[in-house]
C-alpha cells in the first residue's frame, strides 16, 4: 500500500500512522446551542413556545431516483401564529422519533472495500445509498465502478472521462439512482448535472446546468465559491459549502474569510435559493471549511470533514428542517457515507477505501 499525502476535496487528506484510525471509539456526542435560519424553535424535543415561527413547511416534492433535476413542489408551509411551534398549542410535547443514523453508533470490522481496494492509493468521492455505485480516486485519477448486491465485490472500475471545464478536486455528489452525477466548474462557481441511462455506462458529457442557475448566479453576485455538493438520497434538497475565497493580496488582518455550509430544496423550477444551515453551530473560515460529504437516508444526519481538525464530524437533527444540534466526532474516517440504513459505514483512511459496520 502506497502511503502518502493526498490534497483533494479542498483538504489535506492526513496519510500514514499518524493520522490512520480505523479506531472503533468516537467521542460522546455534544450538545450545541445557537439559532437556524429555518425551523422556527429550532426542531427539538421540547414544549411548543408560543409565538415561535414555524418550521418551513412542506416537502418539495416527488423525485425520481434521488436526481438533481427537477421535481413538483410540494407547497410552502404557513405561519405557526401564536399557537407554539409549527402551530402546536402551547405546553404539547413534540415527539422526535430515532432517525435512521444513532447518535451512539460504534463502527466495527473495518475492512478493504473489496474489489475497489488496491496498492494504489484510493480516496472516496460518492457511492449511492444502495451500496451499488461508486465513484473514487485512484492515485489521482477519477474511477467508478458498480456492482450488482451489496453483498459481492465491485466489479473493475473504469476511469471517468471528465469534461472540460470542470474537476472532481472540490468533491462529487451522487443521485441515489447512480444516473445523475454533480460536478463543480473549476473556476468552483457553478455546478452542473451530468447523467447517464444505465448505471453500468458512463456519464454523457454533456454539462446541465438548468436546475442550479439561481444557486450559480448567487456565486457571481457573492463572489463566493462553492466545494463539497451533495444529494440528498431522496433527492428533496442539495448541500454544499460556501466561501469566501482569499484575495490576491490576502485577507485583511484580523478576518480569516467565511465559511457556511448551506442547503438547498428542490422546486418546480430546479434548486431554491439555498439558506444556510451551519450558522452559529459549524460556520468555518475561508482556510478551515466544514466539507460536506453525505446525508442520511432521511436527511437528519449531515457527514462532513472539519479542515480545522481534519477529522470527519457527524451532526444530528430531530426533522429534515431542524438544526443539527448535536455532533459526533468520527475521528480520521475521512469522507464518510453511510448505506441505506446506517448500519454500514464507508471512508477514506490510509490510502483505502473502507467499510466497517454498525
Amino acid at each position: 500500500m502506497n502511503r502518502y499525502t493526498l490534497t483533494s476535496l479542498g483538504i489535506t487528506l492526513c496519510i500514514g500512522v499518524a493520522c490512520s484510525s480505523n479506531s472503533n471509539d468516537h467521542a460522546p456526542s455534544l450538545a450545541d446551542g445557537g439559532a437556524s435560519s429555518r425551523s422556527g424553535a429550532g426542531g427539538r424535543s421540547a414544549v411548543g413556545k408560543a409565538g415561535s415561527g414555524a418550521a418551513e413547511g412542506g416537502s418539495a416534492g416527488e423525485t425520481e431516483g434521488g436526481s438533481a433535476g427537477q421535481v413538483d413542489d410540494g407547497g410552502a408551509g404557513g405561519s405557526s401564529g401564536d399557537g407554539g411551534e409549527a402551530g402546536l398549542p402551547e405546553g404539547m410535547i413534540i415527539p422526535v422519533t430515532p432517525g435512521a443514523c444513532s447518535e451512539s453508533a460504534t463502527w466495527v470490522g473495518a475492512t478493504p472495500l473489496e474489489g475497489i481496494s488496491t496498492d494504489a492509493n484510493e480516496q472516496l468521492l460518492a457511492i449511492t445509498p444502495d451500496e451499488l455505485d461508486v465513484l473514487f480516486l485512484r492515485d489521482g485519477s477519477a474511477m467508478r465502478a458498480h456492482r450488482d448486491s451489496a453483498s459481492t465485490a465491485f466489479g473493475a472500475a473504469d476511469e471517468m472521462i471528465i469534461p472540460d471545464g470542470y474537476g472532481v478536486e472540490a468533491g462529487v455528489a451522487l443521485s441515489a439512482d447512480g444516473k445523475t452525477m454533480v460536478l463543480l466548474a473549476t473556476g468552483e462557481q457553478s455546478f452542473a448535472a451530468f447523467t447517464r441511462t444505465s448505471r453500468s455506462e458512463g456519464f454523457d458529457a454533456s454539462p446541465d446546468d438548468t436546475a442550479f442557475i439561481g444557486i450559480n448566479q448567487r456565486a457571481i453576485q457573492t463572489m463566493q465559491k462553492y466545494a463539497a455538493p451533495v444529494l440528498a438520497p431522496d433527492g428533496k434538497s442539495f448541500v454544499f459549502a460556501a466561501f469566501t475565497p482569499e484575495p490576491a493580496g490576502g485577507f485583511v488582518s484580523g478576518f480569516e474569510g467565511i465559511s457556511v455550509v448551506f442547503e438547498s430544496l428542490s422546486t418546480t423550477n430546479g434548486w431554491a435559493m439555498p439558506e444556510s444551515i451551519s450558522q452559529n453551530l459549524f460556520d468555518g473560515t475561508s482556510a478551515a471549511r466544514a466539507l460536506p460529504s453525505a446525508l442520511s437516508n432521511d436527511s437528519r444526519t449531515l457527514f462532513y470533514v472539519d479542515e480545522a481538525s481534519g477529522r470527519q464530524m457527524a451532526r444530528f437533527r430531530d426533522r429534515a428542517d431542524a438544526p443539527l444540534y448535536d455532533v459526533v466526532d468520527l475521528d480520521m474516517r475521512t469522507r464518510a457515507v453511510p448505506d441505506a440504513q446506517c448500519d454500514r459505514l464507508y471512508y477514506s483512511s490510509d490510502g483505502d477505501i473502507l467499510v466497517a459496520t454498525e
